[in-house]
């Protein structure tokens, strides 16, 4: 039967049947055999099926070899595009080093990844809160900005004061660090800026009582818009319209979803890598695009 399904026409059939057929030891030896030994017009499924049900965990060295060098070559022609979740915490590190970041950052393992795979493997995490969550996407320079997302990048969760005191730091290097919270399904947007190691605003539509600072233009001219005076944070009734952190990252820095560049320079290109001490984190089960 899991040779049949394997021969369907294309990945979403495959997909849907192993949503039917579950994981189990005997259907991963089938697929590691087919990856070893064929025959050669299921490999390539064999290769979905198995990132499908276990994940990086589920390869072999060899095929995770295989799978980084693909995206090495396609990632080089990838056209440029969001990288965006349900719930998405991204920075924004001005710098045109994307290099630079990395190392500034103490992220370790980097590994060549297309944008869709790259959105794949965060949107997994997101809605997998008992996964490793030190994984963390870093884009190329777009606009003199790059951006670094995961969950890891949370600055307004319950590791606020550690990862606001790292933005701050790192602000002190690159002149200017910005972290936003966008939650696609209307579950609020958040904003930390930080310039030359001080934050200047904290913006959050679901906790306004913890907002700091003076609001940035874009917030002023909401305000003006809805004929409000004071901060956004002093009209908590209004904040359901407030303009979304999307638009507010569009608007001083870069924005990961939907208001991605999809044309503009960049330097670098694509990557994942794994947070300061976490070791190698592997790729969690996922219908990836490979």
């Amino acid at each position: 039967m899991l040779l049949d399904q394997l021969a369907a026409a294309g990945p979403e059939e495959r997909w849907q049947a192993l949503r039917r057929i579950g994981d189990s030891p005997e259907n991963r030896r089938t697929l590691a055999e087919i990856r070893r030994n064929g025959p050669g017009r299921l490999r390539r499924a064999a290769l979905d099926a198995l990132a499908y049900l276990g994940g990086e965990a589920a390869l072999s060295p060899a095929d995770v070899r295989i799978v980084e060098r693909l995206a090495g070559i396609r990632r080089r022609s990838d056209p440029i595009g969001p990288v965006t979740s349900c719930w998405t915490y991204w920075w924004a590190m001005r710098s045109t080093d994307q290099d630079e970041v990395v190392a500034a950052l103490g992220l370790t393992h980097p590994r060549p990844v297309t944008y869709r795979l790259a959105a794949e493997a965060i949107d997994t995490l997101e809605h997998d809160r008992e996964a490793e969550q030190g994984l963390v996407y870093v884009g190329p320079s777009v606009d003199g900005w790059v951006p670094v997302m995961g969950p890891w990048c949370d600055a307004f969760g319950d590791r606020r004061q550690e990862v606001r005191a790292l933005i701050s730091d790192l602000s002190r290097r690159f002149g200017e660090v910005h972290a936003f919270y966008f939650g696609e399904r209307g579950d609020g947007s958040a904003w930390h800026i930080a310039r030359a190691g001080v934050p200047v605003r904290t913006f959050d539509s679901e906790e306004p009582e913890t907002s700091s600072g003076e609001p940035l233009p874009i917030e002023r001219e909401w305000m003006a818009a809805h004929n409000l005076t004071g901060k956004p944070e002093d009209h908590p009734d209004d904040l359901w319209d407030i303009t979304d952190a999307n638009n507010v990252a569009a608007t001083i820095s870069i924005d990961v979803g939907w208001h991605h560049p999809t044309t503009a320079i960049t330097h670098g290109l694509p990557l994942l890598a794994s947070a300061p001490g976490a070791g190698r984190i592997l790729l969690p089960p996922a219908a990836y695009a490979i």
